[in-house]
């Protein structure tokens, strides 16, 4: 088991949120759709969720499991539901599921075509994340 300290859960926090605003920003982008990196904000929203899962382990556990410095979403989704069972709602789950789809969306070889309609539903699937987590790591009501 890994020793992580416990405050830096927040940089995880920060992080996440980073990523969700570059993803945000560069959907809201000013230029030709055809132009768009929709993959790179798929990529993004994945990185966000990663973060967050991450940061809520890392602070409700003393040592850390190393599957959660994977970059398997559903995996560090199951460390965060045997800590809050809360975390296996369908309705977190398939948010979780849709952008565990994303983690090689970054690579040339992504296996399908991503649109505007995946990158919106990415960004709204980090977001609902984020604000999931959010809230039982006490920074939202």
């Amino acid at each position: 088991m890994k020793q992580v300290s416990q405050s830096s859960w927040k940089e995880w926090v920060r992080y996440a949120q980073n990523d969700l605003g570059i993803a945000t920003r560069e959907m809201e982008r000013e230029c030709n759709p055809r132009h768009r990196a929709y993959e790179a904000i798929l990529a993004h929203c994945q990185q966000s969720a990663e973060k967050m899962l991450k940061a809520y382990v890392i602070k409700n556990t003393p040592s850390i499991n190393p599957r959660v410095f994977s970059h398997d979403l559903e995996a560090i989704r199951i460390e965060c539901a045997n800590i809050d069972k809360s975390f296996n709602s369908s309705r977190f789950t398939k948010h979780v599921t849709f952008l565990s789809a994303f983690v090689s969306a970054r690579y040339p070889d992504f296996w399908f075509s991503i649109d505007a309609s995946h990158a919106l539903r990415g960004i709204n699937s980090a977001k609902r994340i984020g604000e999931f987590i959010s809230k039982r790591l006490g920074l939202a009501e």
